[in-house]
């Protein structure tokens, strides 16, 4: 198993005008009857932030102070690393 990813490593990473595709891509993959696709951008940033704290409720992402550490398998594929 690989290390577990920062969210906010992810997020920087990514050139800033990557990132709505990057939420939107998270969104399909853990809330597609969200269709994120047609959602404003605040909306798909306030449901990523409300599924990150989800993911964390269910165990399956851990907070680390204001961060989220994620497994791999919990990202959409073309961003994992």
């Amino acid at each position: 198993m690989s290390a577990p990813l920062r969210w906010s490593a992810l997020e920087a990473r990514l050139p800033l005008h990557e990132l709505p595709a990057f939420h939107r891509a998270f969104l399909r993959q853990h809330r597609p009857e969200l269709n994120p696709d047609t959602l404003p951008l605040r909306r798909v940033q306030q449901y990523v932030s409300q599924t990150l704290h989800a993911l964390a409720k269910e165990g399956k992402a851990r907070r680390v102070g204001d961060d989220f550490e994620l497994e791999a398998e919990l990202i959409p594929p073309p961003y994992r690393e």
